[in-house]
């Protein structure tokens, strides 16, 4: 069968946090961080994105000593039991290179925008590098809340996104990092409104455009609670149609909490994308 393009690698989510806007915060556990990866890689994750801040709106900013330690710990355990490829989700070069010290190969930058400091960091390493989009600070904005900086509706909004991380892009060059370094994150539920947020689970040429693969986020986002009304524990049926819908707009990686449900959303909708392809109609035999 023709396949239109590659599934997503999934992004299993370790938290390390006390306050995880999720609920699965880890802390310092590293057994329990280790069980949870275990399930994780067997469940069909791809990657395992390690982070001891949460971004969550109103988050308590974790010292930098305790995130890097944290961070630090757990990826080197990682490494050590599965030869897992890790990620690690920061804002500070820093723990970023603790890191990659310890055996992670990419860098989830929440900083919003790319610095000299990172760019060294991940240079120095060879890491891959999501560049994601956030127009405020660390937990800073309210749910689904747009920044004032954010231009208003969502096709401006998309058109705004995609003109920062062009411009992340051509910094994060400037310093010497790779193209092939360079991954994009429009950053879902970072200081946009429903509607943008939604915009970015749709396909987007201006996005697709860029020049580096697309990373999205939408595992339990207050935008699907916006719209289904539910609370976090309860968004999982809503976590997975974004899934579907994300694999359609071409997004190279998925982070999520819940990696069975992503790894079944992913096969549902490569296979409609399959079926689409070819222009033809596969029943299976049986099922009626």
């Amino acid at each position: 069968m023709v396949v239109a393009r590659p599934a997503p690698a999934l992004v299993g989510i370790l938290n390390l946090t006390d306050d995880s806007f999720a609920g699965d915060g880890l802390g310092a556990n590293v057994d329990a961080a280790l069980s949870r990866a275990e399930a994780m890689l067997r469940e069909g994750a791809a990657w395992l994105d390690v982070g001891a801040e949460s971004s969550r709106p109103g988050a308590t900013a974790v010292d930098e000593v305790t995130e890097r330690n944290r961070v630090a710990a757990i990826c080197a355990a990682l490494v050590a039991r599965f030869d897992a490829q890790v990620a690690v989700d920061t804002r500070r070069a820093t723990t970023a290179e603790a890191a990659l010290a310890a055996g992670a190969r990419m860098v989830n930058d929440t900083s919003g925008w790319p610095t000299s400091a990172m760019a060294a960091v991940v240079r120095q390493a060879g890491a891959a590098w999501v560049l994601m989009h956030a127009p405020h600070g660390l937990g800073d904005m309210a749910p689904s809340q747009a920044s004032p900086t954010m231009p208003a509706g969502a096709a401006a909004g998309v058109a705004r996104i995609a003109d920062d991380l062009r411009r992340m892009r051509e910094e994060a060059l400037a310093a010497g990092v790779a193209a092939s370094q360079l991954i994009a994150d429009p950053g879902i539920g970072f200081g946009k409104d429903v509607a943008q947020n939604l915009a970015l689970l749709l396909p987007q040429p201006a996005l697709l455009g860029l020049g580096m693969p697309l990373y999205l986020g939408p595992s339990r986002k207050s935008v699907l609670g916006a719209v289904t009304g539910r609370r976090v524990e309860d968004r999982l049926p809503a976590t997975a149609v974004a899934v579907a819908a994300a694999v359609s707009a071409g997004v190279a990686y998925l982070r999520v909490h819940d990696v069975a449900a992503a790894a079944d959303a992913v096969a549902m909708a490569m296979a409609l994308m399959e079926v689409a392809s070819e222009g033809e109609l596969r029943a299976g035999a049986g099922d009626g």
